[in-house]
């Protein structure tokens, strides 16, 4: 199976595959930077207390605001009187790995519920720091404007495409691909030299993602999508994947 996701965050997925009997092979196809303005990512941290709503949209969003946080031998305690809103369940684990509680997290782990959640949850007017990936998708601020609510929208982290020379070979060597996000399908064309030679690569191998997002991506590339997680985490994709494979 092929593992796309970054390096920093494959090590446990892959675990996963091994202990079910599969053969992980890993092949990044992202990496996260720091922003390319990392003074406007410190200040949005500074000023997370003047908001209504901090709203993380990812685990490494999380880790990015606690690396700043910690830089400055600072704690959760710059949040002030903020509530903390997370995209999913693994962004409340990370949170919750810094003895933070999410106040908010949508039932569907996608922008559009979390947007609708939290115009539930607050009131016209509100401001929202919105800490996310340079590259993410602008639906939610978006909706949260639309809704009369004030977001602000901060970088914490850019993603850029990998480089590997064997990637490939890799992809040659396996039956299964996987991918946690429409970032590295568009990575695994990238590293393959275009949508076109992806799907060429794709064929006749099972294709497998963690959401619809991340689907819509990989049909846009050009490959048959045959596995969505219905919860949309790792563990999610696992499970999906597990029955897809189940013998009949």
């Amino acid at each position: 199976m092929l593992v796309t996701r970054p390096a920093h965050q494959s090590g446990e997925f892959a675990q996963a595959l091994e202990t079910r009997g599969a053969i992980p092979v890993l092949a990044p196809t992202i990496a996260m930077l720091p922003p390319d303005d990392p003074a406007g990512a410190r200040r949005a941290v500074n000023g997370a207390a003047e908001n209504a709503w901090v709203v993380f949209t990812s685990a490494n969003g999380v880790r990015a605001f606690f690396t700043i946080l910690k830089e400055r031998r600072e704690d959760a305690r710059i949040f002030g009187g903020a509530k903390i809103a997370a995209i999913g369940i693994k962004t409340s684990q990370a949170l919750l790995e810094r003895n933070v509680y999410a106040d908010l997290v949508p039932q569907t782990y996608v922008a559009e519920d979390l947007a609708e959640a939290l115009i539930a949850a607050s009131q016209p007017g509100d401001k929202m720091l919105i800490y996310r990936a340079e590259e993410a998708r602008d639906v939610l601020p978006d909706r949260l404007r639309s809704a009369g609510r004030q977001p602000s929208v901060v970088t914490a982290y850019k993603t850029v495409f990998t480089e590997d020379p064997r990637f490939a070979k890799k992809v040659a060597h396996c039956e299964i691909l996987t991918f946690t996000s429409a970032s590295t399908v568009r990575g695994f064309a990238h590293n393959l030299h275009g949508p076109a030679a992806a799907a060429r690569a794709a064929e006749n191998k099972l294709v497998a993602c963690i959401g619809p997002i991340t689907a819509e991506e990989a049909r846009k590339t050009g490959l048959d999508v045959a596995v969505t997680a219905q919860e949309f985490t790792a563990d999610g994709l696992l499970i999906a994947l597990e029955r897809a494979l189940a013998p009949a």
